[in-house]
Order: C-alpha cells, then structure tokens, then sequence
C-alpha cells in the first residue's frame, strides 16, 4: 500500500516534468504490427517467472519495452484533423509495466542472468519523466544490488 501511494506521486511529479531530452515527435518506425499482443505475452511470462522470456524473440520484445524512445514512437496517434500525437502516459506506462515485470522475474527466478539488462534500464534512469526514471533506479537496485 505504501509504495502505491508513493507510485501515484512519483507519477503525478513526472507528468508535470518538462520533456527536453526526447523530442516532441520521435521520428522512425512504429514496432512490427502486433508488437502490443507481443509485450503483453513477453509481461506475462515475466511475472511468471517463466525461463521462456530468454527466448530469442520474447527478450527481444522485451528489451524494446524498455526503449523508452521507440515506446514514443509506437504510441502515436493521428487525431481527426490529420495531426499525429503523442500519447506519452500509454508509452511510458509500457515502460515502467516492463521494469515491474523484470523485478518480478528475478523474484521468481533469480538464478536467471539478467545483466543484459543494466544499460537499457540505465539509461532509463536519466528520462526525462521522474516516474520513469524513479522506477528504473529502483528497478537497478533490485537487479543489481
């Protein structure tokens, strides 16, 4: 109960941080059509603690969740008027769902290497959105203590 409250006002501190590190309108592709039916397989077998997530493919979707940038770029929208739009929260809620995911893993399996995952998840600790970034220390210091 207490780290929920703490989350919400990690999260409301983060919405009203301004972004200046990541542009307004990232630039590249959208992830392969079906990439939210992909996270969603990738997060479950995670908080399952499945051995299957270093499957080639699964940790590959996996390490794309935690691409803060691409996670931009795949949360656009085109609004009636033409104009594309950020849905910022849908993009980093992708995010810090992964990190959740990731600590629950190595709850469940902490025999599993996951040291592949310390750049991704540090860079993330220097977004631009405190929510994000709050999550990633904790998530390292989880991993990696």
């Amino acid at each position: 109960m207490r780290y929920s409250a703490l989350f919400l006002v990690f999260l409301a501190v983060g919405c009203h941080r301004p972004a200046a590190a990541l542009p307004t309108t990232p630039t590249g592709p959208k992830s392969l059509t079906g990439w939210e039916v992909r996270y969603n397989a990738a997060l479950a077998l995670a908080r399952r603690g499945s051995l299957h997530i270093k499957d080639s493919a699964i940790w590959d979707n996996l390490l794309e969740m935690l691409d803060e940038e691409q996670q931009l770029r795949n949360f656009r929208a085109k609004s009636e008027d033409g104009r594309e739009t950020l849905d910022e929260t849908g993009a980093h809620t992708t995010v810090i769902g992964a990190l959740q995911a990731i600590q629950e893993l190595h709850r469940k399996q902490p025999q599993i290497d996951l040291s592949a995952l310390n750049e991704p998840i540090d860079k993330l600790t220097h977004s631009p959105n405190a929510t994000l970034s709050v999550q990633a220390r904790q998530a390292l210091l989880t991993l990696f203590p």
